[in-house]
């Protein structure tokens, strides 16, 4: 093993380098993993370009990461050098990264994986975790009913993919004619452009009104017409972070008098309501190869490249990024 090794960190708003630091053995409670992929989220172009939330610098945002266990500490129990194990916490971006493994706390221990699933599947478990969490925890999607989804991304076409899994039927709301496809592909029964998305809603549930409507990008202004496109009863999740366009107008009336539930999804649920067993169904998921996750992965950068992605990733018309730490570009 070598005595340093490469990690690519945030040093201020739009400001990345990367450092040579020392290679860490792990304490007691820790292992070490060499990374083999990580995916670039949208959170991590985020912290870039508007800042790390609580201004510590220097910060390494990779937390979609999964590489093979290389050093164990004392007191661990469960892991062997050799595992390959996907984790979410920070320090992604690295050719290694020491990571804590907690009894009690869950959300501080990696996830061990399939020595054969392909790793462009496999960076998806966090996001997909947090998807079936938007589906089943707070639209309270069941078997029959209707979802929109304003926006195919990469999020957005997970959460068409486990909607259709659940047996509910899908529209989804999408510009591009590349994401159209794929939000078809993935499980959509209808695909419409944003023009005249409320009206098409309205004629396939006849004026009724769809149980839920999931929003995957943060424009406020959508807010109030997911509201109105939702049945009496039904429920608007917030699938997005908004930035600095943090502020919408409401028809507050319109939310009372047909009891729209407005409700947010971060992660798998912000404490004490996370949910551990949205992580291991999402792998489930991933091993059902009937669902093309792996094509999500459009590009993948190295060390060398990596700043360009987080810039590149907030006009982004592909997927997904993958970082790869032995990649030369």
């Amino acid at each position: 093993m070598t005595d340093t090794m490469r990690s690519a960190r945030l040093v201020g708003i739009r400001q990345m380098q990367i450092d040579r630091l020392p290679v860490t053995m792990p304490q007691a409670g820790e292992i070490q993993v060499r990374i083999e992929a990580c995916g670039v989220c949208a959170t991590d172009s985020r912290k870039y370009e508007i800042g790390v939330n609580d201004g510590h610098y220097p910060f390494n945002p990779g937390h979609e990461w999964l590489g093979e266990v290389s050093a164990i500490g004392s007191g661990v129990k469960g892991f062997r050098v050799g595992d390959r194990v996907y984790g979410d916490t920070y320090g992604g971006y690295a050719d290694f990264a020491t990571i804590p493994v907690d009894p009690i706390d869950w959300s501080r221990g990696p996830l061990l994986l399939p020595r054969d699933l392909d790793r462009r599947r496999a960076i998806f478990i966090e996001p997909l975790a947090d998807c079936i969490h938007a589906v089943r925890d707070q639209a309270r999607l069941e078997p029959g009913q209707k979802l929109v989804v304003i926006a195919a991304g990469v999020m957005g076409l997970k959460i068409i993919a486990d909607a259709a899994r659940l047996g509910c039927e899908v529209m989804a709301v999408e510009p591009l004619a590349p994401r159209q496809a794929a939000a078809r592909t993935f499980g959509a029964s209808l695909v419409t452009g944003p023009e005249n998305w409320a009206e098409a809603a309205a004629g396939w549930t006849g004026g009724r009104g769809v149980d839920a409507v999931i929003l995957t990008i943060g424009n406020p202004d959508l807010v109030m017409p997911c509201v109105r496109a939702a049945r009496p009863g039904g429920r608007v999740v917030l699938f997005a972070g908004f930035g600095n366009r943090k502020e919408a107008v409401l028809d507050l009336n319109d939310i009372h008098y047909r009891e729209i539930a407005l409700i947010g999804s971060e992660w798998i649920g912000t404490p004490p309501n996370q949910r551990r067993h949205r992580y291991d169904e999402a792998l489930d998921f991933l091993l059902d190869a009937r669902v093309p996750f792996e094509d999500l992965v459009t590009s993948t950068c190295g060390f060398a490249t990596l700043e360009q992605a987080l810039v590149a990733r907030q006009g982004f018309t592909g997927f997904k990024i993958m970082f790869e730490p032995e990649r030369e570009s």
